[in-house]
């Protein structure tokens, strides 16, 4: 019960890992109750036990101070701050439209809306937003859209394509690399990409095209580990998470694997991972021809086209190769023309047309030509 109740999301975010390993030997301890939901009402439940709870595991387990990532995502999962340590954010207040002019404001009294249509500790404020879209290249008609993801990965906009690059490389990159991309873009179109290619080292499309599962999941595992040792947290779970659920998902369906990858790069593209898994994405691509791809589709056809133009070429090999025996047999007495049965279409007796005595221009023994003679039925 302790594991199900500090594995759940709160807020929209998760406890990190190592802050769940330390923290659940200890509540288990201070746990007690005879069944699930009195073990649940022996655990904190105000964000300010949840916190006091969580620094007496790490200090008991580690006896270091948190990482300031590591408090600030409990903070945020207990509901007492959503911007890791300090005091709590000012109040949320609405996004002027875009458009608009007004931009980004805050101020006391000012209400308590999110950007994004909900309120509570689940989301930045404005002011917090404004900080995180800083130096991230998007266009007005997709600001809203890049606050929902911001709120969803908890990273600036900055660090979410970065994120977004190194999914498609399998690498992390330098801040600088990612700065003058746009939010939204194709990332294999870049130049990182590009001389990624050109150098030979397989990016996420090569695998998703070469349909190997295990360098799908060494790709991800990969690229998981980098982050963490970057000490670059956040990132590292939203890249483990991702795989996790999606290779769980499609256990056993390879084929509805790729084709699921395929369209979920394509449709969050430049976007980091704002959604682990997309239930819509998988229902409405395994109602396609059995889960098969345009692409698969297409190389179908042509497979098919290529076994028919090779099926002509061998009927029109076996329709000459039976002329040629035809013409053998013509000419080669006690084969298979000479067997029992046969006819001759002149006369109609037991022996070729070419050795027949009634058919015209025919020399008997003597050198004389024998006429042919036209015989009618009545005659």
């Amino acid at each position: 019960m302790v594991k199900a109740v500090v594995g759940e999301k709160r807020y929209e975010t998760y406890l990190h890992p190592i802050l769940i390993g330390h923290a659940v030997p200890y509540l288990v301890e201070l746990a007690y109750g005879e069944n699930a939901e009195e073990v649940k009402a022996s655990l904190p439940s105000t964000g300010s036990e949840w916190m006091e709870s969580f620094n007496e595991a790490w200090k008991s387990g580690t006896e270091k101070v948190m990482p300031g990532l590591i408090l600030g995502r409990a903070k945020t999962w207990s509901g007492i701050s959503v911007i890791g340590a300090g005091t709590p954010p000012p109040p949320l207040i609405n996004v002027a439209a875009p458009g608009s002019g007004a931009g980004f404001s805050g101020g006391a009294g000012a209400g308590v809306t999110t950007s994004t249509g909900t309120s509570g500790a689940g989301a930045y404020n404005d002011i917090t937003l404004a900080h995180m879209l800083k130096d991230l290249v998007v266009s007005d008609h997709d600001t809203q859209k890049a606050i929902s993801d911001i709120n969803a990965q908890r990273i600036t906009g900055l660090r979410m394509m970065g994120l977004g690059l190194a999914l498609v490389s399998g690498f992390v990159h330098p801040a600088g690399e990612s700065a003058e991309l746009r939010y939204g873009s194709d990332m294999r179109l870049c130049s990182v990409i590009r001389q990624q290619r050109k150098a030979g080292v397989a990016t996420l499309d090569d695998i998703i095209k070469n349909k190997s599962r295990r360098e799908l999941a060494l790709h991800y595992s990969r690229l998981a580990k980098e982050y963490n040792d970057r000490h670059m947290i956040e990132e590292a779970t939203l890249v483990s998470q991702f795989w996790a659920e999606t290779g769980a998902a499609f256990e056993g369906d390879d084929t509805g694997l790729f084709v699921y990858l395929s369209e979920w790069m394509r449709t969050y593209a430049g976007r980091g991972i704002p959604k682990l898994l997309d239930t819509d994405l998988i229902l409405r691509h395994r109602k396609e021809a059995g889960g098969a791809s345009s692409s698969d589709l297409k190389k179908l056809e042509e497979a098919i086209k290529g076994l028919q133009s090779k099926l002509n070429t061998a009927d029109s090999k076996s329709a000459e190769l039976a002329k040629r025996v035809t013409r053998a047999e013509s000419k080669t007495h006690g084969g298979p023309s000479d067997l029992k049965g046969k006819s001759c279409f002149i006369c109609g007796g037991d022996h070729l047309a070419k050795d027949c005595t009634q058919k015209k221009g025919h020399k008997g023994k003597g050198g004389k030509e024998t006429e042919v003679i036209d015989v009618t039925d009545d005659e």
